[in-house]
């Protein structure tokens, strides 16, 4: 369980008219009465009065636990005994009856420069704690605020206590601690005065409460016998707000009202620019989706024409590989063809030189003279010969007398003989050579 801690000083229903006048029109907005306190008689009588409850009849629900029931007549029995002494020593060194000082409670009393006296409270938990808890449990918290006392006047030397005294009557048990800060060694005026701005500082007020707060826990824990625990202090709940903070916080409250206003709105056109956006995403998604298929379809179609090229090539290729193919085997009929009729005319010269060199003589030389051996064709003759040669040939015939009627008879027979033996000696090998293969 985690219970809450509170320690500050008096509230601003203490303070005059005068002096939250004067705060008004200082820069800063305070006074030298940076913390709330008790200014005067009047104030201090208003504390005797709210603390010891002088308006109604329920004093059981109240315990003092130091000082009595009456809180003015306690203060000033505490100045006499923290300053009289003081006064005296600083009247013997007066030469002026006029600055000699008769009453020093009476003297800050009535001086808007100081603060009379001040009032701390203290509470632990809060009002949601204690609702339910019986009066008798309440009444526990008395050994804790004894300890509260002592730790304070412990921790605060210079804070003399004149009245404390614990409240029952509310949601929570509280201690209102009534007393007189006081400052040493003072180079002007009383070498002894009260000095709140001197002991309830800022700084001084936050090392007072972490203090403080550690010691009631512990106490309540031995009190109640449990194990809590203090909840995170709050910041700013160890000392009193000025009229000048007060108007800084509202400020700066109304300016985060301001960036709260101008971040709603912010939010608004964001969750509007988020939809429009939303909405650009979904038509770039619907777009991408498109083109997505437009891409497919077109990549559909690429592959179909390809596949057909391809085919088409291919069915190319296939024709041009058949044609190809058909050309190569003709080519092989006609090599062999060519090779057979080679081999035949090859075959039928040879026989024919050997007929042709049976001849006479004289017949040798006029197919030699009438072909000229220089020319290849299918039997080794030449066709075409210039008309001078063939001149010169006929001269050379008659010159010779070549065409004698029985000179050609004669040729012409024992030709005739060798052809035919050369025919059946042709025909007879053609014949072997077919039987062989």
């Amino acid at each position: 369980m985690e219970l809450s801690y509170s320690l500050h000083l008096g509230n601003d229903k203490n303070k005059s008219i005068k002096a939250r006048q004067e705060a008004k029109n200082t820069p800063s907005g305070t006074t030298s009465k940076n913390n709330n306190a008790i200014q005067n008689v009047k104030q201090l009588g208003k504390v005797n009065h709210h603390n010891l409850r002088q308006y109604d009849n329920n004093q059981e629900l109240i315990k003092t636990i130091k000082g009595s029931n009456d809180i003015v007549k306690d203060v000033k029995e505490l100045y006499l005994d923290l300053f009289d002494e003081a006064r005296l020593e600083y009247n013997d060194k007066q030469t002026r009856d006029d600055r000699k000082i008769d009453n020093y409670f009476n003297k800050i009393a009535n001086d808007t420069k100081h603060d009379l006296a001040c009032e701390i409270v203290i509470e632990l938990g809060n009002m949601e704690y204690w609702d339910e808890k019986s009066l008798e449990y309440k009444y526990q918290m008395t050994q804790v605020f004894e300890q509260q006392l002592e730790d304070m006047q412990e921790i605060v030397p210079d804070f003399y206590i004149a009245n404390a005294i614990i409240h029952f009557d509310e949601h929570s048990p509280h201690m209102h601690i009534v007393g007189v800060p006081v400052k040493e060694n003072c180079k002007t005026g009383l070498s002894r005065q009260v000095g709140k701005t001197s002991i309830f500082t800022r700084e001084s007020l936050v090392v007072i409460q972490d203090k403080m707060r550690e010691r009631c826990i512990d106490e309540f824990n031995i009190a109640y016998g449990m194990d809590s625990k203090l909840k995170e202090k709050q910041k700013g709940k160890n000392r009193d707000i000025t009229s000048y903070e007060r108007k800084l916080f509202n400020e700066r409250v109304k300016g985060l009202k301001q960036e709260i206003s101008n971040l709603q709105n912010e939010v608004s056109n964001l969750e509007d620019n988020k939809t429009s956006i939303n909405k650009q995403i979904t038509k770039l998604n619907k777009d991408k989706e498109d083109i997505k298929d437009e891409i497919d379809q077109k990549k559909k179609i690429n592959n179909k024409i390809v596949l057909k090229s391809k085919n088409k090539m291919q069915d190319e290729i296939n024709k041009l590989t058949d044609e190809n193919n058909h050309l190569k085997f003709e080519n092989k009929q006609i090599k062999e063809e060519y090779e057979q009729l080679e081999e035949k005319t090859n075959y039928l010269i040879y026989h024919l030189n050997k007929v042709f060199e049976k001849l006479p003589e004289f017949i040798q030389k006029i197919v030699e003279k009438l072909f000229n051996n220089k020319v290849l064709t299918l039997f080794g003759f030449k066709h075409d010969y210039d008309p001078e040669e063939r001149k010169a040939n006929q001269e050379f015939i008659r010159k010779h007398n070549l065409f004698n009627k029985r000179e050609i008879e004669k040729a012409t027979k024992h030709l005739n003989d060798e052809m035919e033996e050369s025919a059946e000696e042709f025909y007879s090998d053609k014949k072997d050579d077919g039987l062989e293969r």
